[in-house]
């Protein structure tokens, strides 16, 4: 078998945002690590949520850990959207942990193994198919040893892959010149852009690396819709 009809015939994760699944060659890899980065209002846990209700509609929970939000604030903030979200979540198809109760309730900082022992036990426990981990910039500022991130966030993506979990890693942009571990480790990097041109606000994404699959690295139109983001196969200027 060819690589290319190898590469085809990969079960497929739908991305649950139109459009994005076409720059990947049809969704991502099940399994894997992927980041989600952009600066603030660009999107990051709307795609993540878009994430987890696609995984509802082919039956794999979802969950949705909150490092620093108030979980009810991200429902209120959904509701904006047709997702249907709050009748998933009532029935358990989706769950939302509140991480920051861990990082600013316990009046300490952690070492780094700490979280990540937290984070896998959390996911372990319930047994999710789909998680998203959004932001992970919070557990940064919560370190006692930031040196030692690098092996940690190794040992994070170890983990996941052995428990076939499909993930999505939300980071805020602090720099588009220089990049963090979480660009190099995880499988696959999708970058939100917001610039003004002529006075309006212009949206974009772009898939900036995916592991394993051909993918269009090109700049491409956004629109925030009521059901969510969607992706659009012209430029965006």
């Amino acid at each position: 078998m060819y690589v290319g009809e190898l590469l085809k015939s990969l079960d497929r994760a739908p991305s649950g945002v139109p459009g994005l699944d076409d720059l990947i060659g049809g969704g991502f890899l099940p399994g894997r690590v992927y980041l989600v980065v952009g600066p603030p209002g660009s999107g990051k846990t709307t795609l993540g949520i878009q994430f987890l209700m696609s995984g509802v509609k082919n039956g794999e929970k979802g969950l949705f850990v909150s490092l620093f939000e108030n979980p009810k604030l991200i429902t209120q903030d959904m509701l904006r959207y047709n997702f249907g979200l709050l009748g998933h979540v009532q029935a358990g198809k989706i769950v939302f942990n509140d991480f920051g109760q861990i990082l600013f309730g316990a009046g300490r900082k952690f070492a780094w193994d700490e979280l990540i022992k937290y984070l896998l036990e959390i996911i372990r426990k319930e047994e999710a198919k789909r998680v998203v981990i959004d932001s992970f910039n919070s557990l940064e500022y919560s370190v006692v040893d930031p040196e030692n991130k690098r092996m940690a966030l190794g040992k994070l993506m170890r983990k996941l892959h052995e428990l076939d979990v499909t993930t999505l890693i939300t980071s805020e942009m602090m720099s588009s010149e220089s990049y963090t571990d979480e660009y190099y480790l995880t499988d696959g990097v999708i970058v939100l852009h917001h610039f003004m041109r002529n006075f309006q606000m212009v949206r974009a994404l772009q898939v900036l690396k995916m592991r394993g699959v051909p993918h269009d690295s090109n700049l491409k139109r956004i629109r925030f819709t009521e059901e969510g983001i969607r992706v659009y196969p012209e430029a965006p200027f």
